[in-house]
């Protein structure tokens, strides 16, 4: 028994030495050094992600981009995607890669349908924005992007008609996340502004405001009268430095 359990040993250890040296030689190798990275479409920040490595998570090494900072992997499902070199142990030298800096190429174009009887069709990421189209259930369509917190998904009807709808209420073909933002989200980060006069408002009460380029919370909170901690009690806003184009924000009356 003890020598037959050696031999299927011994085969084993061939068998890995085979397989392993031809994955190996294929492409250079790195391993995730964090406890979640995510993997994204393209080489930055602004690009979806597609999926999420484990620590210890091995990948090989395909290229990296123009700044050396990015880095194209191969998946265990053959899929590629692009994570930061920060969050790779190699000891490979990375600079030896070829250059690419292009986004992954899919080789189909993302799609969907509604999940609800009737769908509101808006021509920006909020209900505050007129609705163009109010389409049925099981409603085809091709995704075209995301907002920044992937709550509004842009989409394209078979006629043609561009517009958002909530993701909530439609069933895609790849996560929404894992496509690029078109809302125009930016980082803005928090600027004092002085603030104008504002007339007394019944307590109680709120109002509306939709983010435009280049505002910022302090300055929001300015124009309205009102406390950045107001407006961020009343939203949920996680971190007070960052708002998007787009987001309507709650403003309470103080």
């Amino acid at each position: 028994m003890r020598a037959r359990f050696i031999l299927i040993c011994i085969a084993l250890v061939c068998l890995f030495a085979a397989v392993a040296p031809s994955f190996a030689q294929d492409m250079p190798v790195a391993s995730v050094n964090t406890g979640s990275l995510n993997v994204r479409s393209g080489p930055g920040m602004q690009y979806g992600s597609i999926a999420t490595l484990p620590f210890g998570f091995g990948v090989p090494m395909i290229a990296r981009n123009s700044q050396g900072n990015w880095i194209l992997i191969q998946l265990t499902n053959g899929l590629t995607g692009w994570v930061n070199v920060n969050f790779l142990f190699t000891q490979y030298p990375t600079s030896r890669l070829p250059i690419t800096d292009q986004p992954i190429a899919s080789d189909i174009n993302p799609t969907g349908r509604s999940n609800a009887f009737t769908l509101d069709l808006r021509s920006a990421p909020s209900t505050e924005n007129p609705v163009i189209r109010t389409v049925g259930l099981n409603t085809p369509f091709q995704l075209l992007g995301r907002n920044y917190n992937s709550l509004w998904a842009q989409i394209r009807l078979d006629d043609g008609t561009v517009g958002w709808v909530e993701t909530r209420y439609i069933i895609t073909s790849v996560p929404v996340r894992s496509t690029s933002p078109q809302d125009g989200s930016v980082f803005v980060p928090n600027a004092p502004v002085s603030p104008p006069s504002q007339p007394h408002q019944p307590p109680g009460t709120v109002r509306r405001h939709i983010v435009q380029p280049g505002e910022t919370l302090s300055a929001i909170a300015a124009r309205y009268g009102v406390s950045i901690h107001s407006i961020v009690r009343a939203n949920g806003i996680y971190n007070p430095d960052r708002i998007y184009y787009g987001t309507t924000l709650i403003i309470p009356y103080s």
